[in-house]
């Protein structure tokens, strides 16, 4: 088992969303930690998919706005 430190308003937090759900806040702290965890991992596979180019093409694409639009 590892520890860590919050601060106590995020531990607040914590505790009251874990009595919401009824739930340990260890276990609420762990259910989100790997739920962030898995979308990063999930961004760091699309970001590797991209490049520079595909993003210039893409921006390329991109009319300018409409003079009543400009700031």
């Amino acid at each position: 088992m590892k520890t860590f430190q919050l601060s106590d308003e995020v531990y607040q937090r914590a505790v009251e969303l874990a009595e919401i759900h009824n739930v340990s806040v260890d276990k609420l702290v762990a259910a989100i930690v790997n739920e962030k965890t898995g979308d990063w991992s999930k961004i760091q596979k699309r970001a590797a998919r991209g490049s520079a180019e595909k993003l210039q093409r893409v921006l390329s694409k991109v009319a300018p706005p409409d003079a009543m639009d400009r700031l």
